[in-house]
């Protein structure tokens, strides 16, 4: 980048004489100072005079600051954004309060999304520090908002907020319309992010505000609303009310002129009086609704109510074309660089993820998510990228286990994670950036779960194998290709138990089975909550296939994904009195058959522990085992690989004090247990 675009303008409107300016400018200037940004500190003086300006002016001398001085007071915030960006030199602008109002280092993260991408940043201060009166109005002002509206936006009020130039530009605010600038600058077409960032105490009122002030809040609602809806379409908001009014007022006078017909008078019925001035309002409305139809018509000439988001002429092919698809001349000696990833770019990432040959499913922003809501880890998803393209990613979660201390995990409760991407460089980088979050958030290693060999020498476990093979591509060459035991215990169940087969959408007995099993294993299962996570998340790419019995009962049942042509078996349950009827050899081969009917073109068996059961019965289904590609990075001197697992010796009475616990025990104890054990 170049010039201005470097350039990062802090504009901070200034009402109140009072602020403790040195403490705020030592605050806003060190993260960009450590980051080694350019940057400036606008002030604009809205009304203020005296020692303040002066002892401003004078650290002009000493410090990248420039000073506005606005003629007249009280001229508002989005005048004051205006004047300071209008003088700023930055083409990246951040709009902070004259407070220390959240840590100034979060200010990195919110140029980060601009540089990422993103036109304008709200931010969301979480978790709040502010007295509870003022977090409880907060709160129920910006719900309104999002039911009114539909916004997704969690904290409108908060000071802190960033754009690119354009913006201010192109949206036009006035008054205290400032604070819904994020909701017209999305309405308009810009890409709007949120970011949290983390919240100071703030020394300013606490309570209640007087009447009038909640009274221009509900004003300002009713204005945004009116304006994101409605100003294109003006008719349609003014003649809704006037077509109601002029119902209102017909139903009041209908009675009043039935009567008249038989000679009643109308001097004593005031509700007819009231049904006239209700049909006249309404009328009244459908006009000043074909007014303002008529003002936006003569007018929108010059209304640019639009994003341009990219322009191609005379065969040139579009950049972003360039920067995505493949090597770009101008990105050949940009740095690489690696940071974590920011909100709004779930999208880029899953792209990403699809288009590489080990991507999984696992990888998917979507996974990540329904971690975070269930289990509350903390992700630090890492990207590295080469201008604006991107090179490789690695998610990582921050898991912090009462049995084997803090690590960092690509990715919990799944059996391949780890690194994508096709450059030794852009892996070294993400490796040493992993090592440096680790050690930053106190871990003791870092744990990816790789499936096929990455270049390079690291701690490696031989703990896991998978099982995995590609599929016939007729659904009758599935049976053949089973080994001829296996064959005969499918036939059993079928023939000699009468089990049936069928897509099914009940989770709850798929539950009861799959948490039965885990208790006779003596392993905690996962929480119900989390299978619904996961149901809401990837909808149709989550699958339930379920054996029942002769008398209709559920037998067995597998929870799939499916991704990229290929079904993961993933999670099972089945009934232990039905032990050697071939019910389990029964539902994976029609699985199977099921997934050639459908088209995929592999089948996952999912992973097992090397010498186990499990892994036995896989093969005895005609897989082959392949090692998994486990690798450690130590972050401690005192820092061991982990080894609570049920093949640890260790753990054999644990394992068998849980098996005998009674069912409703394990299940609601397994649920928080499983927190800890990712």
């Amino acid at each position: 980048m170049s010039g201005t675009t470097k350039v990062v303008s802090v504009v901070i409107p200034v009402t109140n004489p009072d602020i403790d300016v040195d403490r705020l400018v030592q605050g806003y200037r060190k993260p960009f100072e450590d980051e080694g940004m350019d940057f400036e500190l606008v002030f604009v003086l809205d009304g203020v005079r005296g020692a303040l300006a002066r002892e401003l002016d004078e650290m002009q001398n000493h410090h990248p600051i420039k000073v506005v001085h606005l003629q007249g007071s009280g001229l508002g915030e989005s005048i004051a954004l205006s004047a300071g960006v209008a003088r700023a030199r930055g083409e990246l602008i951040l709009n902070a309060p004259p407070y220390i109002q959240c840590e100034p280092d979060d200010l990195i993260k919110v140029v980060q999304a601009l540089q990422s991408g993103a036109d304008f940043v709200t931010t969301w201060r979480h978790p709040r520090v502010d007295p509870w009166l003022n977090r409880l109005q907060s709160r129920v002002f910006n719900w309104c908002l999002r039911i009114l509206m539909g916004i997704r936006f969690h904290d409108l009020n908060s000071g802190l907020r960033g754009m690119r130039r354009q913006v201010v530009q192109d949206v036009s605010v006035y008054g205290e319309m400032y604070r819904f600038l994020p909701v017209l600058a999305e309405r308009q077409g810009f890409n709007v992010v949120e970011v949290k960032v983390r919240h100071r105490e703030e020394k300013g009122r606490q309570g209640f505000y007087g009447v009038g002030v909640y009274l221009r809040r509900i004003l300002d609602i009713l204005t945004i609303t009116f304006l994101a809806r409605f100003r294109q379409k003006p008719l349609r908001f003014f003649g809704m009310l006037g077509f109601l009014s002029i119902l209102v007022g017909m139903a009041m006078v209908a009675e009043p002129l039935y009567d008249r017909w038989y000679g009643e008078s109308l001097q004593d019925r005031p509700i007819f009086v009231l049904g006239i001035i209700a049909l006249a309002f309404g009328v009244q409305l459908i006009g000043f609704g074909l007014v303002a139809e008529i003002i936006i018509f003569t007018q929108s000439g010059s209304i640019r109510d639009y994003k341009l988001e990219d322009l191609v002429e005379g065969g040139l092919p579009p950049v972003e074309e360039a920067d995505q698809d493949g090597p770009s001349e101008s990105y050949g000696d940009a740095p690489m660089r690696v940071r974590e990833l920011l909100p709004g770019e779930d999208a880029r990432w899953d792209g990403f993820v699809r288009r590489h040959p080990h991507g999984s499913i696992f990888h998917l922003s979507g996974w990540r998510r329904c971690v975070e809501e269930t289990f509350h880890h903390v992700p630090h998803d890492l990207v590295v990228e080469q201008g604006r393209r991107w090179l490789g990613v690695l998610p990582l979660m921050h898991v912090k286990s009462m049995f084997v201390g803090e690590q960092l995990i690509s990715i919990p409760y799944a059996v391949y994670g780890g690194i994508l991407t096709d450059s030794e460089e852009a892996q070294e980088l993400l490796l040493e950036a992993a090592q440096r979050q680790g050690k930053k958030a106190g871990a003791g290693y870092v744990e990816l779960r790789h499936l096929e060999e990455r270049p390079g020498r690291r701690m490696k476990s031989d703990l896991y194998v998978t099982f995995r093979k590609d599929l016939p591509s007729k659904v009758e060459e599935v049976l053949p290709g089973i080994p001829k035991r296996a064959r005969a215990e499918v036939r059993r169940a079928v023939e000699k138990h009468q089990m049936t087969f069928e897509q099914s959408e009940d989770y709850q007995s798929f539950y009861e089975l799959f948490s039965d099993d885990k208790r006779r294993l003596g392993s905690p299962p996962l929480p119900y909550r989390w299978f619904c996570a996961l149901r809401e998340e990837f909808g149709r790419q989550i699958v339930l296939h379920m054996v029942r019995d002769r008398d209709g009962k559920p037998a067995a049942a597998v929870m799939s994904f499916a991704f990229q042509g290929v079904l993961y078996a993933y999670y099972s349950g089945s009934r232990f009195d039905l032990r050697g009827c071939g019910v389990n050899n029964f539902i994976y081969c029609r699985m199977m058959e099921w997934a050639v009917n459908e088209g995929f073109q592999s089948f996952d068996f999912g992973r097992s522990r090397k010498d186990t059961g499990a892994a036995s019965f896989k093969q005895h289904m005609g897989f082959e085992a392949e090692s998994l590609s486990y690798e450690y990075l130590m972050l401690r001197d005192d820092a061991t690989m982990p080894d609570f697992n049920p093949s640890n010796p260790a753990l054999s009475t644990h394992r068998r004090i849980w098996s005998n616990l009674p069912r409703f025990v394990t299940r609601r104890l397994g649920g928080r247990l499983s927190r800890y054990l990712p």
